[in-house]
């Protein structure tokens, strides 16, 4: 095995910039869609939490 020259080198380091700079690209996406799914659910979460408050005040206030 030869010792690598600068060439060598350089080419491998371009090689290997534009390949992270691919993965970072569809990371990014991935996250993005990771925080809009977030975001749904959150909502939902919500929603329901004040599904379930509004249903126990009722039965709180019919009792009464």
């Amino acid at each position: 095995m030869s010792k690598p020259t600068a060439a060598t080198v350089h080419t491998e380091l371009i090689r290997h910039e534009t390949e992270c700079a691919e993965r970072w690209k569809t990371n990014f996406k991935h996250l993005e869609k990771m925080d809009t799914d977030i975001s749904f659910i959150k909502r939902w979460m919500l929603a329901g939490l004040f599904t379930i408050s509004m249903t126990l005040l009722s039965f709180v206030l019919s009792t009464i």
